[in-house]
């Protein structure tokens, strides 16, 4: 029972982060999608906003992150084809402020156009999945080489006018903060404890030596939530020696 209440617990931290980043994501496209309608050219031209649209959309990243402690980063990113009588070539947005402490700070990403090209966050799953399917999506863990070099979850919500995709609206969480807030709870569980994603790769872990980004190998434990929200889950392993326990993982 004592361990019945520190499992609960942690679920009910976790749930409560899950759904207030998927509703912020969810609210932050929504509001990013009307900004745009008034920039009749984003088809055809890709989102450059005017300094007017930019400080709206400014405005609902920064609500983002002053209401959600957890939120590192937050913003909006998009790609398009632009075209013209001469040429056709690529077009590069990216509107992205990352918080720590009581400070929001704008990230200090490439600006010119070729620069973005090098990063192309088309070739990122938290990108590349709302684009693809029109659906959310809960990318990571993974190291997150562009913005931070740390360990991140990412969530995503695709930004759509209509039926017609325009971008992405996510926010990120670093897995030190999700250890920061969970760790003291699942330790007090009193057996091994993980938190792993749709694909059953570890996020964090009561486990010595097993880290985040390994892969959770017992099948019993693997699952799917195709066509379902995507989500983190808690998953309470067998009291065995710490080397069995990591035949659980590679």
């Amino acid at each position: 029972m004592h361990n019945d209440i520190y499992v609960e617990r942690a679920r009910s931290i976790l749930d409560d982060i899950l759904v207030a980043a998927q509703r912020a994501t969810a609210t932050l496209a929504d509001k990013t999608a009307r900004i745009l309608l008034e920039l009749p050219l984003y088809r055809t031209e890709g989102v450059r906003l005017e300094q007017d649209q930019r400080n709206a959309l400014q405005k609902h990243i920064h609500d983002v992150l002053h209401h959600n402690v957890w939120c590192n980063g937050a913003g909006f990113a998009s790609y398009a084809v632009t075209k013209t009588v001469e040429e056709e070539s690529d077009y590069w947005t990216l509107e992205w402020w990352r918080q720590e402490g009581n400070t929001i700070q704008y990230a200090q990403l490439e600006q010119n156009q070729e620069q973005r090209r090098r990063l192309d966050f088309r070739l990122f799953e938290w990108f590349r999945q709302p684009a693809t399917r029109r659906r959310p999506v809960i990318d990571g863990p993974y190291v997150d080489y562009v913005c931070n070099g740390a360990y991140t979850i990412t969530i995503a919500h695709p930004v759509l006018i209509g039926e017609e995709f325009a971008g992405v609206a996510a926010v990120d969480i670093l897995v030190s903060t999700l250890d920061r807030l969970l760790l003291p709870i699942l330790g007090a569980i009193g057996k091994p404890a993980l938190i792993i994603n749709d694909d059953a790769r570890v996020v964090t872990s009561t486990v010595p030596g097993v880290r985040s980004g390994s892969l959770l190998k017992n099948q019993d434990v693997n699952w799917s939530t195709d066509g379902e929200t995507p989500s983190l889950r808690l998953v309470i392993l067998p009291s065995l020696h710490t080397e069995s326990l990591r035949a659980f993982v590679c």
